[in-house]
């Protein structure tokens, strides 16, 4: 019997540590997108339209990690928007890769809140 329980509790400790290191990895990867994101936003606000080569191996070497049904969203251009655009895209597609289940949209957002209430009452 306490060897039942001993081999449970192993099992349950490994299920966890391999949940925690999906969700390590899961957010390593949002962060890497999310650190260009607000790079490209403020460049767009500050009205810079266009990227140098630079730039733009900086942000090709920061997705080199990323699964590559999200890296296939990122588009490689010299405008800002272009860019910006494709790694909201990235971001999307992370996000599903994560759970399949999600997807952005009003609908979604009505099914949340539905999903909230019923859980609260």
């Amino acid at each position: 019997m306490i060897e039942g329980t001993n081999l449970t509790i192993g099992e349950m400790r490994e299920s966890i540590a391999l949940d925690n290191a999906r969700r390590y990895i899961f957010y390593t990867m949002l962060h890497r997108t999310d650190r260009i994101l607000w790079r490209l936003e403020e460049m767009n606000r500050d009205g810079v339209r266009r990227l140098d080569r630079e730039q733009r191996a900086h942000i090709r070497q920061e997705f080199q990690q990323l699964p590559s049904p999200v890296q296939r969203a990122f588009r490689d251009s010299d405008r800002v928007q272009v860019v910006l655009d494709s790694v909201f895209e990235m971001q999307e597609r992370l996000f599903k890769w994560r759970n399949p289940k999600w997807s952005v949209g009003e609908q979604d957002g009505e099914q949340d809140e539905e999903d909230l209430e019923r859980l609260a009452g």
